[in-house]
């Protein structure tokens, strides 16, 4: 089994880690660099990891999960590197990680996912159980196709794009960088997604959507802008190097 070292986490931890056992592999360590927002009990991630220590005790693994600080960081022999965390947020801590490490991303597919051997997917793609890559789609780096999502042939799927369980992409979509398609989303074919747009859930795409917008409804219309937070490189009190969510200068309104 191999060991793999997830990049921050995200409440979606559970698919995660799932995905890296049915690929045979086991999850060793977790970097945090950024602090977790408040969450209910239950919800945090110091929940979610216990219930993921408890499930590899009932499968008779003593094994648990190293957590550091990215600052304590180095890689070691033998280990594969994914994010648990999704979307563009993931870009500038990637190449930060690779200028800085030399670090390459494995792309982590579930068995249970049916992905065309014609496809062409990028570096840190994650596709879960029960998603369809059609032949000739190309998916970008960092891309996460959802559980039942599916991607249509000749479809062009941006870096950092998020497709939310079980919506349908029809064939020769474009989804610029950072496309959001939420739970159930149709896609018509032959469209452009504008950067970083917002596809709501149960939406009915039937034209083209700008940047920065959110769409929804049966067909979807133009909702209100979208503007989403972003890593940005500073240095703390101490001058060592944190990546901070910022909002974008423009907010959502």
């Amino acid at each position: 089994m191999k060991p793999f070292v997830m990049f921050g986490t995200h409440p979606l931890f559970g698919d995660y880690a799932e995905a890296i056992h049915a690929c045979g592999g086991y999850l060793s360590r977790i970097i945090r660099n950024i602090k977790e927002p408040a969450r209910p009990a239950g919800q945090r991630f110091e929940d979610r990891l216990e219930r993921y220590h408890d499930w590899l005790n009932r499968q008779g693994i003593h094994r648990r999960v190293e957590v550091s600080s990215l600052d304590d960081f180095s890689p070691r022999i033998d280990e594969l590197f994914v994010f648990g965390f999704w979307g563009p947020k993931q870009l500038p801590l990637s190449e930060h990680l690779k200028k800085r490490f030399g670090l390459a991303f494995t792309s982590l597919i579930h068995p249970a996912a049916h992905v065309s051997p014609m496809a062409r997917l990028g570096e840190g793609v994650v596709v879960i159980k029960g998603a369809i890559i059609a032949p000739n789609a190309s998916i970008g780096d960092f891309a996460y196709i959802n559980s039942g999502a599916s991607i249509g042939h000749d479809c062009d799927v941006g870096p950092g794009v998020i497709v939310g369980p079980g919506s349908a992409i029809a064939s020769s979509v474009c989804l610029a960088r950072g496309v959001i398609v939420g739970i159930g989303a149709t896609v018509l074919e032959d469209l452009v997604l504008g950067e970083e747009s917002y596809i709501a859930a149960g939406a009915v795409v039937t034209r083209n959507v700008p940047a920065h917008v959110m769409v929804a409804g049966v067909p979807a219309v133009e909702k209100k802008p979208f503007f989403r937070e972003a890593l940005v490189l500073e240095a703390d009190a101490e001058g060592r190097d944190r990546y901070i969510v910022r909002s974008s200068a423009i907010s959502r309104q």
